[in-house]
């Protein structure tokens, strides 16, 4: 069973990362690597937490880039 839920809650890349580390250390274990739903489930999770912690990632390299950018423009005024 499946619950989904609408909730607001902030993390950032690193703890993404982390929580993606924790999943993957998981999975090594024998429970995990006998049981193919729970290898599946906990594969599905570590996929989710590794895509956002990409993405927040990508995100931050983009503000890096147009902070760069607008202060590369603002010297070219002076």
């Amino acid at each position: 069973m499946k619950m989904e839920f609408n909730i607001n809650v902030g993390l950032s890349q690193k703890e993404f990362e982390l929580i993606a580390d924790a999943v993957r250390d998981k999975v090594k274990t024998e429970k995990v690597q006998n049981d193919a739903n729970l290898l599946c489930d906990y594969m599905n999770i570590y996929d989710k937490a590794s895509s956002v912690a990409t993405l927040l990632k990508i995100s931050e390299c983009e503000k890096a880039l147009k902070i760069s950018d607008e202060d590369y423009e603002e010297e070219e005024k002076e």
